[in-house]
């Protein structure tokens, strides 16, 4: 335990009493931009806590909040996801937590064994080979070399890089250093699991394995903190989330519903736009877009393989000739698929409108996205679909949830889809007699 005033980071075994093996009590934690300005308030600081005198409390010059007032708790056997943009101070919170760097205010208390994988490579020496790194990470984590040995045939199997085990990690790519910190990692008997971004690097085969398995060590009782820019995952693991933005926790709560926040919030609110002809004369103004599920409800879940509309209710303001929408679903983060929803090429499937207000329906049979948040954007041409009458950013954002049982997850690389839809006219305006 180390500890001076304002400020206590415990480490404890784990008892049977209570269930929370992560708590943090409104901590903070600063840095200073500038390097030499930081190097002394580092001796100052050591200083003043040498002498007992109390840390300043307000910022210096130079100095920001990386972590400002953040209180959590984490249950055993929860898997908890920690999302938002780089710079939010994701990677600080947990190094706070694991000890490696200590919190200017506040009280953290970690209770077990703490497995973590917050930087590539962390902790491994280049020149040693795996297999030597695994001895002596085992060994400051505690383990005996009996425990070592018996865990040393798993751990090689689970890190799977072959004939590499016995080279030089300086040798390894970040691939087969994320294999092999993770697989050390949870092979440590460990109370709270700590990953930092790091399956990034992996292939699809290894981060599929170290889901299942962070799934597996969860439901043993081990707390799981994941942090990730791939929310498809971060949907897929986590049962709850939590939202960073500049240091502070911005939102908590059940996992699509953070993932839906940090969407809206991050690329902005939902912007409905005017359909312009290329001569700037206004011809449509969408006023409304609304997203059913396959039950037909409005705001419902969607589910990847499941049907989907998207109801426009727009105004037309000069009589268009068979107009053609289509709409574009571009993934927000994450590796996930796009699809261009596109309607049939005959003028038999695309009436002409009149001027007035419509309400028409863009039917998909079957959606095939894989989970996370997309961004719609709507696209009109003209009759002969070459003239580009206009475009809607931000029509809408979609949130596709994964399927009742399926543990399908992301590919390596976004992959456009062509889909077709089908328009319905749901009311219009009466003709002019």
């Amino acid at each position: 335990m180390r500890q001076e005033p304002g400020v206590c980071v415990t480490f404890t075994e784990v008892g049977m009493s209570g269930d929370v093996l992560i708590h943090v009590e409104n901590v903070y934690k600063k840095f200073c931009l500038d390097l030499k300005r930081s190097l002394w308030y580092g001796l100052t600081d050591v200083g003043r806590e040498l002498s007992g005198r109390k840390q300043p409390s307000e910022l210096r010059r130079d100095e920001f909040w990386a972590v400002h007032d953040v209180s959590l708790s984490i249950k055993r056997g929860e898997i908890v996801g920690l999302i938002g943009p780089n710079g939010s101070g994701k990677t600080t919170l947990l190094r706070l937590i694991n000890g490696l760097i200590k919190p200017d205010r506040g009280k953290i208390t970690v209770r077990g064994r703490v497995g973590a994988l917050i930087q590539l490579g962390a902790g491994f020496s280049p020149i040693l080979s795996g297999l030597e790194n695994i001895h002596i990470n085992a060994a400051i984590l505690g383990l005996s070399r009996q425990e070592i040995n018996s865990r040393m045939e798993e751990i090689i199997a689970f890190a799977d890089i072959g004939d590499f085990i016995n080279t030089p990690v300086r040798n390894y790519s970040s691939g087969m250093r994320a294999r092999l910190g993770f697989a050390v990692a949870i092979h440590m008997s460990p109370d709270v699991l700590l990953v930092d971004e790091v399956l990034s690097v992996g292939d699809m085969v290894f981060r599929n394995k170290a889901l299942d398995r962070m799934h597996k060590l969860a439901n043993s009782g081990v707390a799981v903190v994941f942090v990730s820019h791939n929310l498809s995952q971060v949907d897929r693991l986590c049962t709850r989330a939590m939202y960073l933005k500049k240091g502070t926790m911005e939102y908590v709560g059940a996992t699509m519903d953070v993932i839906a926040h940090y969407a809206a919030t991050h690329i902005g609110a939902h912007e409905k736009g005017i359909i312009h002809h290329p001569g700037s004369q206004e011809y449509i103004w969408i006023q409304e877009s609304q997203l059913l599920n396959a039950e037909g409800e409005v705001g419902g879940i969607i589910r990847n393989g499941d049907a989907m509309t998207v109801r426009l209710i727009l105004e037309v303001r000069q009589f268009l000739r068979h107009p053609h929408f289509s709409f574009m679903a571009e993934p927000i983060h994450g590796y996930v698929t796009a699809a261009l929803f596109s309607m049939p090429s005959g003028f038999e499937h695309r009436p002409s409108m009149i001027p007035g207000t419509h309400t028409i329906d863009l039917k998909v049979a079957q959606v095939p996205l894989m989970p996370g948040p997309y961004r719609l954007r709507l696209s009109v041409t003209g009759d002969d679909n070459n003239q580009l009458w206009g475009r809607v950013t931000n029509l809408a954002l979609l949130h596709v949830h994964q399927r009742q049982g399926s543990m399908e997850t992301g590919g390596d690389q976004s992959i456009w889809t062509l889909v077709a839809s089908e328009l319905h006219t749901v009311s219009s305006p009466a003709p002019n007699v």
